[in-house]
């Protein structure tokens, strides 16, 4: 089947198909953390193993998201969702039935190969398939639906950990990889018009870079950052960068799409996300210090309050999607920003009497922010992209949006750490949070950069920005 076959019918039932498996790759990629510790024990480790234990599922949620994008883009979308399912099933069972701590991170990695296939397809799908209201509609829908297994993932997991063992859990998921690989198979496949070659000097430059910028934290959790143990990591890193940039300018057709990159469209919102992002992971690390070790709370409180950030991220992202047609993309991303910032303030006002219902209102400030301007961001990035590289681009503001989360959470416990030694835990919450609302600051400088309407979702002579003051777009759609 091609493109010109497909009518909206077969549109639409493909979209819910990629969804919906979606959704249970993502639950299964939240199910793991509450094990750590009895895997840990398993094998007779301290818990500084988990580190490594993160690294590999970090590796591959960011390393191999270039290599899959070109792969979307060569033999078509469904291939790389069918890849996910099989990993899930694949690495879950490994860390299930692993014999050796090392086999069990061979399964962590390919756990998240799988997430990195599997969280960028319906925007992927949207952006190739979709315009105007229906393209708003699906990339809120998609956002939202993939969210809510992160809400569900952490307490299913701990009930199965519990009353069963941790085995039980990784059993679960591979069940879920096998129901989500099923919605996959009936997903509509649709022909390549032509096969890209493999761009393998970027593949290879991009996971050295990755992988020195992904152990940078590792070694700074470990060894703490006056250890100077990260610095190979940073030097290895800024060298692949140097060289990758090189590189990417001489293919004809590169694994990452620098010449749309320079686009507006995509670095603007994507910075914009990037300093979000590293809040938004930050906090949630910043909870669980503050919770559990200054309120002397149980994990399952930590646990809740979480469920409040996504919760609050997929609602929001849900209802987002489907009124961004009316609104402009500046507007919707500024009233993110907003939402998400009010937040973190309630945080910089928090003492150890704190209740429940202030952190619970503060977190679903926190997701609710994040949600509503996510489906804005994600339509300007596939906005003017081509349709032959529409998986390169969404997989690549992935990658970055997930080194971003990661490298935040970083962030946080260093902050925390360096502001808790003089023996203040309640004041190191209040200044990690201050630092972060100084990210904020940082990403409300691009929001005038941010155009009003998004090609493919607005209408096309509502295109031109006229004014930095963001007001309400007309609604009718793209013929």
């Amino acid at each position: 089947m091609n493109a010109a076959t497909l009518n909206d019918k077969s549109i639409n039932r493909g979209f819910y198909l990629i969804s919906f498996g979606a959704f249970f790759i993502m639950l299964s990629l939240a199910t793991h953390l509450p094990a750590y510790p009895h895997m840990l024990t398993e094998f007779n480790l301290t818990p500084g193993y988990a580190v490594w234990m993160q690294l590999g599922l970090a590796i591959g949620l960011t390393g191999f998201q270039p290599l899959l994008g070109w792969i979307g883009d060569s033999f078509g979308l469904k291939f790389v969702i069918l890849i996910g399912g099989v990993f899930m099933v694949v690495g879950s069972l490994l860390v299930a039935f692993s014999f050796s701590f090392w086999v069990l991170v061979l399964g962590l990695f390919f756990k998240g190969i799988s997430g990195a296939a599997i969280a960028p397809s319906g925007i992927a799908y949207a952006g190739k398939f979709m315009e105007g209201t229906q393209r708003g509609k699906a990339i809120g829908a998609f956002m939202g639906i993939i969210t809510i297994g992160a809400v569900f993932g952490p307490v299913i997991s701990g009930m199965l950990v519990d009353v069963i063992n941790w085995q039980a859990s990784f059993l679960f998921t591979a069940v879920l990889g096998g129901v989500a690989l099923a919605l996959f198979v009936f997903v509509p496949h649709v022909k390549v018009a032509s096969r890209q070659k493999l761009d393998v000097l970027g593949l290879i430059f991009v996971i050295v870079l990755l992988l020195g910028l992904l152990t940078i934290p590792t070694f700074i959790n470990s060894f703490g950052i006056e250890s100077g143990m990260w610095i190979p990591s940073l030097i290895v890193f800024i060298a692949a960068l140097t060289i990758l940039i090189f590189v990417e300018k001489k293919q004809k057709a590169p694994l990452l799409d620098l010449e749309y990159v320079a686009n507006r469209n995509f670095w603007v919102p994507t910075t914009i996300a990037v300093f979000i992002f590293l809040g938004y992971s930050g906090v949630m690390y910043l909870l669980t210090f503050f919770v559990q070790g200054v309120q002397g709370k149980a994990a399952t409180t930590v646990g809740f309050l979480q469920m409040a950030i996504f919760i609050g991220t997929s609602v929001a992202a849900y209802f987002s999607g489907r009124i961004i047609k009316n609104f402009s993309a500046r507007l919707i991303i500024g009233i993110g920003i907003l939402i998400f910032t009010s937040g973190i303030i309630m945080l910089t006002f928090v003492n150890i009497e704190a209740s429940f219902l202030y952190l619970f209102i503060s977190m679903g400030l926190v997701g609710t922010g994040v949600g509503f301007m996510t489906p804005a961001v994600k339509g300007l990035i596939v906005s003017k992209a081509s349709n032959e590289r529409m998986n390169v681009v969404t997989f690549t503001n992935t990658v970055i949006e997930n080194i971003a989360q990661r490298m935040g959470a970083s962030l946080a416990l260093v902050a925390y750490s360096i502001f808790s030694a003089s023996g203040n835990n309640v004041g190191a919450i209040s200044n990690t949070a201050m630092v972060i609302i100084g990210l904020v600051v940082v990403s409300l400088l691009f929001l005038p950069l941010i155009p009003r309407a998004i090609p493919g979702i607005h209408k096309t002579e509502d295109l031109v920005d006229t004014t930095i003051v963001p007001k309400p777009l007309k609604t009718e759609e793209i013929k």
